[in-house]
């Protein structure tokens, strides 16, 4: 009896205290009504009709992460949306096939986004990140040459006919498709390795004829091709450097290129070494303090960090309290934002909750105060 009892009693404390971690409040951001709409023309941005606001990123593959983010920021207003990704061979199936493009698997991601009447942002990428997957479709590799490297794994001869037309009909088919889709905000197609303009795998394509005036002008012709396609929707470039010492003209002139076909600009890698040689004079990374001050008012200006943040403010990156004011300090008016630094503000399973979740969340809102909330 007293087994059965003490077993009774320790069901029901475990009942109980499941009921109250179900109970345990989301964290919150302050109410709608403290920010201007993201999605409204803002005085407070430099390009008032352009797209503007803070953005969660959704990496492809990222299943339990992005679930992470439907829980805690799908209805938080200091979000104003969030980045999918249009991996090129996930969706391009071949001339062949009818139809060609299938767009249904990122439509289902965006689906509890554009529910809740959020902005969402389309990267496309033709290459990836790391040595383990490919972007481009087979049939291209079969049409062109191709390298390997340890940084992006198979990519092709980017300057070819062959990727250059397939990949133009693919950028084609994305403006078609979601031009008139009032929930996307804007699109950055990848140029070079993922969303950005780096060459990827340059040391390998440098047997293939690789130098820096041909990457230049296969960049330029692609963004005279993005400009002849109208886009209803705004386009942007990711701007990048490369070689060493790192070559920061060919980032001003695909940056000037870009505001003259009014095209919107960002770069991938702001870190707390920006703020630093900014106040000491020097260039940032891809020379983005310079050119943002060329450009504001011209186009819309976009930063990523290069990866998550540090908020003990003792790494690369830095703390986003400190990023943030900066950043806008230089009229940057989009932000994609690392899913873990959203998740020190607002959700507390996150390591950093607990030290660091109030400065985090009082960075954003002051930053949705100009930049936009939903």
């Amino acid at each position: 009896m007293k087994t059965k009892i003490a077993c009774l009693l320790a069901s029901s404390i475990l009942l109980g205290a499941i009921a109250v971690g179900q109970d345990q409040p989301t964290p919150k951001a302050s109410k709608a009504a403290a920010f201007p709409s993201c999605t409204d023309s803002l005085p407070t941005v430099a390009v008032p009709d352009g797209p503007h606001g803070l953005f969660a990123i959704f990496f492809p593959g990222a299943v339990r992460i992005n679930a992470r983010a439907n829980q805690y920021l799908l209805h938080n207003p200091v979000v104003c949306g969030a980045n999918f990704y249009l991996v090129w061979n996930e969706i391009d199936r071949g001339p062949s096939t009818n139809p060609r493009y299938d767009f249904s698997h990122v439509e289902h991601e965006m689906e509890p986004w554009v529910k809740a009447g959020k902005q969402v942002n389309l990267i496309v990428w033709a290459t990836h990140y790391g040595g383990g997957q490919r972007a481009t479709p087979d049939y291209v590799f079969r049409k062109v040459q191709s390298v390997r490297c340890e940084n992006a794994g198979e990519v092709p001869v980017f300057w070819e006919k062959d990727f250059i037309e397939n990949y133009q009909q693919f950028m084609a088919a994305v403006v078609q498709h979601f031009g008139n889709n009032s929930a996307v905000g804007y699109i950055r197609f990848g140029l070079g390795q993922g969303g950005e303009t780096y060459p990827a795998c340059m040391y390998a394509l440098k047997n293939k004829g690789f130098s820096p005036d041909r990457w230049r002008k296969y960049i330029f012709d692609m963004l005279d091709y993005e400009a002849s396609l109208h886009s209803p929707k705004q386009l942007m470039v990711g701007i990048n450097s490369f070689g060493n010492p790192p070559n920061l003209e060919f980032a001003d002139a695909v940056a000037r290129r870009a505001v003259q076909l009014k095209i919107a600009t960002g770069s991938q890698g702001l870190q707390i070494e920006d703020m630093h040689a900014d106040q000491n004079g020097a260039p940032c990374a891809v020379d983005w303090c310079h050119i943002w001050r060329e450009a504001s008012g011209k186009v819309p200006l976009e930063l990523q960090t290069v990866k998550k943040s540090d908020p003990d403010g003792d790494g690369r990156v830095g703390s986003m309290v400190e990023l943030l004011p900066f950043a806008l300090k230089l009229h940057t008016q989009i932000f994609e934002i690392y899913m873990p630094d959203w998740f020190v503000a607002y959700d507390p399973e996150s390591p950093d909750y607990p030290r660091h979740h109030q400065e985090y969340q009082q960075a954003y809102e002051a930053a949705a105060k100009v930049v936009g909330g939903h």
